[in-house]
């Protein structure tokens, strides 16, 4: 008999991602890495990615599914872990949430922009995935929003390579910000709902 499709597997996430990692994964799918079939991915690629989050976004079913993909060791593999993006100790200087908004970016040296969507964010920076390859140490400057204008330049503290079951790899990293303007970057957080930040 043929082993049931692994979804964790399909979402690029750890058997013990809570509900927020499921969500963020599967909307970074579709939307960041363009794989739903209007932004030009493939149909059935799309189609078993909705499958894994049907089943894994709804905690009765997901519990049927460890259950029967893991054969019983329910406990071990789908006890919830912490969330990354909501550490119970923080290390950085400002306290960061778990925030999934797009948006562009470039590198100082051209001026293309690049899609990107945020995993979490501070006062002071973000962590953020992209298609596009950065690197440590370099400069970016970052589009966040319109209305208000809220540009930022930042500098990458870090950067790992986060391989996909379907397509290509993408870029997964860290930057500090620079230079933002803060009141439009506070009335921009406030838009959003992140209050708490400030």
């Amino acid at each position: 008999m043929e082993r049931a499709t692994n979804y964790y597997q399909v979402l690029q996430i750890s058997p013990k991602a809570d509900p927020a990692i499921v969500k963020a994964a599967y909307y970074t799918h579709l939307k960041t890495l363009k794989k739903h079939p209007d932004l030009g991915g493939d149909h059935e690629e799309a189609s078993v990615l909705n499958e894994a989050y049907e089943i894994l976004g709804n905690p009765d079913r997901r519990r049927e599914y460890d259950f029967q993909f893991f054969k019983g060791f329910v406990s071990e593999a789908s006890a919830p872990e912490p969330n990354p993006f909501v550490p119970d100790h923080e290390s950085r200087k400002t306290p960061r949430v778990c925030f999934q908004n797009n948006f562009q970016f470039k590198k100082k040296s051209n001026s293309h922009w690049h899609e990107a969507q945020f995993r979490d964010i501070s006062l002071t920076g973000a962590c953020f995935r992209a298609q596009e390859k950065f690197k440590e140490g370099e400069a970016l400057e970052f589009d966040i929003s319109e209305n208000p204008l809220v540009q930022i330049q930042a500098k990458v503290c870090w950067v790992r390579l986060v391989p996909q079951r379907f397509g290509s790899p993408v870029y997964e990293g860290g930057v500090e910000f620079k230079k933002v303007d803060s009141k439009a970057f506070e009335r921009y957080l406030k838009l959003v709902g992140l209050e708490k930040l400030l």
